[in-house]
């Protein structure tokens, strides 16, 4: 039974589930500002309509729309979302009470034995939120898409002013669906298998959103809806898209960041030499040895030959580590190849991936103008699952223009140079 809180209400009133309510709450903390917030922003609005309460939030630049069933009204109303969550995680009854006053000044929950108040803020000052997506939709597996974009995440760029790659690029065509993300050190590309898809085209979707979309998916989600609305300017312009994410009971929207995405395309090599590994004893060797780098040498040298891969690294003045593991040449190019990698990029890449197979498809060594060998990038991706590929950049290992380092690339003019100075003796 209900506790009579003494507060003049208006006749509306709901009796909720706490524990259910609080669950629905709590999805709007992802979207709450936290720093120097205007005040309507750290609010919720909360309106009834249908035996339905639905719960809006919004930062200004990402907006949430939540709801759950009730039963019984309540007019919409503004009140500060930390106050609102803290009464209601700090009371222990099964259920709780709300309602408006009278005067619509004061949201009046009923705890069981505690009764509360808060103030309210006006319902029109709050940003508008979007109750339901509009747009070319792509329907997807929602465990898929919760991997993919975890996968994708791990190269989304850390740097906030570069706005065409902090982000992931959603990409359908006639070829398929798929996450691609890069912060320029390395690039990965994840095929989506898409239930439906009306969508055809590029949009960046804001890491943010995409880390949002799996903090809001549970496991008992089946499909996840994104949807993508271009607009045009009246000169015919096209100004970023609204971008939408629906679960069953909630949906997130936002705006594409200015910019172009890269052309990915451009930067993902060739196939090459490839070379099989098993995967977990990469993962493991890779990890060990890497604890040989120092913050002045983050790299670890991968030499590959037709049996085998050795890994090594040193810290001047302190030490190496190294380690060979079983490897096989698969053809496509040279069969041997020496290049480097930064242990953490290899790391995220390798991780990811799962089966027990690795490939990793790379060209020879190239020589530079200025007289250097530079290594090439690494197409990483395991035998059951081709679809999803990394392409990790070398770093540069500082190797001499030998023909052991640059192989079919080693150049006629330094051949030339060796038998000059040899005396031309074979």
């Amino acid at each position: 039974m209900l506790t009579v809180v003494q507060a003049p209400t208006s006749s509306s009133a709901l009796e909720v589930s706490r524990a259910t309510l609080v669950t629905t709450l709590d999805r709007a903390k992802y979207v709450m500002p936290t720093r120097f917030p205007k005040p309507i922003l750290q609010c919720v609005h909360l309106e009834t309509a249908n035996n339905w309460l639905r719960v809006r939030a919004t930062d200004g630049d990402l907006a949430l729309f939540t709801q759950m069933p009730v039963d019984g009204e309540l007019p919409a109303c503004v009140v500060p979302f930390a106050e609102l969550t803290r009464r209601l995680k700090g009371s222990k009854h099964p259920t709780c009470g709300l309602a408006l006053s009278a005067d619509g000044e004061q949201l009046v929950i009923n705890g069981g034995r505690v009764g509360h108040t808060l103030h309210t803020l006006p319902v029109e000052e709050f940003p508008p939120v979007d109750d339901a997506y509009v747009g070319h939709t792509v329907t997807i597996d929602a465990a898929e898409l919760v991997a993919a974009s975890r996968i994708a995440n791990l190269a989304v760029a850390k740097e906030a002013s570069r706005y065409a790659i902090d982000g992931v690029l959603l990409e359908s065509d006639t070829k398929g669906t798929r996450l691609v993300a890069t912060d320029g050190r390395r690039l990965v590309v994840v095929g989506l298998h898409a239930v439906e898809s009306e969508f055809t085209g590029r949009a960046i979707l804001p890491g943010r959103f995409v880390r949002l979309i799996e903090k809001l998916t549970d496991k008992h989600t089946d499909y996840l809806v994104l949807a993508v609305a271009r607009h045009t300017t009246e000169k015919g312009e096209e100004v970023p898209g609204h971008l939408f994410a629906a679960g069953p009971d909630w949906l997130l929207s936002t705006y594409e960041p200015e910019g172009h995405f890269p052309l990915y395309q451009d930067v993902v090599p060739q196939s090459q030499s490839k070379f099989a590994i098993n995967r977990d004893a990469l993962v493991e060797l890779l990890a060990e040895v890497a604890l040989a780098t120092s913050d002045d040498s983050r790299m670890v040298r991968v030499d590959l030959s037709p049996q085998q891969v050795r890994l090594s690294a040193a810290a001047p003045g302190i030490g190496e580590s190294s380690a060979v593991l079983p490897a096989k040449f698969l053809g496509g190019g040279d069969a041997e190849i020496h290049t480097a990698f930064n242990p953490a990029y290899l790391l995220d890449a390798l991780k990811s991936l799962s089966g027990d197979r690795l490939i990793i498809d790379v060209a020879q060594n190239g020589y530079g103008c200025d007289h250097t060998v530079f290594g090439k990038p690494a197409i990483i991706y395991t035998e059951h699952d081709p679809v999803t590929r990394w392409v990790v950049m070398p770093v540069t290992a500082g190797l001499a223009a030998t023909p052991e380092n640059l192989g079919s690339n080693f150049p006629k003019e330094l051949e030339d140079e060796a038998e000059s100075a040899s005396g031309g003796c074979p």
